[in-house]
């Protein structure tokens, strides 16, 4: 199976990955560094649902890109400009230079090679140009205990009771791997910090059965309760995911 194949039949297909429309105030907190923008580029499209129409909105031209025929076609139809990913090294086929923002949501945590694909970004950028990236953090103080007590990790399974080993998560970051990765793909001025609804109840998840009482925590408890200030103090152990800003060299 190629990895076009892989992503196109085994990650999109069923439409599992679709999503739905971030909020505004959500948007507002992730992307606010591309608002404004004369071109931005849309690194790991997928199908176009999740945060894409405002951003088209809010920047002057939007290209995505993807890995996924299927996810660029699909992006194509909603009437997105889009542009095919190579597989097989991650490159866009646009000049070097070519735009003053990239955006790079969710991905590289399900790419083989999370290096070839932040350089790519760094080539595509003009100098000075941004770049805003968000992945889940392995060091989220669940999955840290997950790891510690049951010696999982966080794959997030389409469908655990049906196959639990089939996790859409190929690769795992925590603050400093994110860093280090930008670092290596040539970005400088890195600051990551968090933009997700993290709660110290969560951690209740990482011991099988007691995972009940965080799901009762969130259905039940007011949002002061959760202490969400510390994924923005200590964002490292308290983040559900990370957010991180960082530019090309002038």
């Amino acid at each position: 199976m190629s990895i076009e194949t892989f992503y196109d039949q085994d990650y999109w297909t069923e439409g599992k990955h679709g999503g739905q429309e971030i909020s505004p105030a959500v948007f507002q907190r992730v992307m606010g560094p591309l608002i404004g923008r004369e071109t931005v580029l849309d690194y790991g499209c997928g199908l176009g649902y999740n945060y894409q129409r405002s951003l088209v909105r809010a920047v002057g031209r939007y290209v995505g890109a993807d890995a996924s025929s299927m996810a660029v076609e699909n992006a194509r139809r909603k009437g997105l400009e889009a542009v095919q990913v190579d597989a097989t090294n991650g490159t866009v086929p646009l000049p070097e230079s070519t735009f003053d923002g990239a955006v790079c949501i969710e991905v590289f945590e399900h790419l083989f090679d999370p290096l070839s694909a932040a350089r790519e970004l760094n080539r595509l950028l003009k100098p000075g140009g941004v770049l805003v990236t968000t992945v889940p953090n392995f060091g989220y103080h669940t999955w840290r205990l997950m790891a510690l007590l049951r010696a999982q990790v966080p794959l997030e399974p389409d469908d655990p009771k049906e196959n639990r080993f089939k996790g859409v998560h190929i690769r795992f970051f925590s603050k400093l791997m994110l860093k280090r990765l930008l670092r290596q793909a040539g970005v400088v001025n890195i600051k990551i910090g968090s933009f997700d609804d993290a709660s110290v109840w969560d951690v209740f998840t990482a011991a099988g059965h007691f995972a009940a009482i965080s799901n009762f925590a969130r259905a039940h408890f007011p949002s002061f309760l959760h202490l969400r200030f510390l994924q923005d103090v200590w964002p490292n152990v308290f983040a559900k995911r990370l957010r991180a800003v960082a530019s090309k060299p002038i």
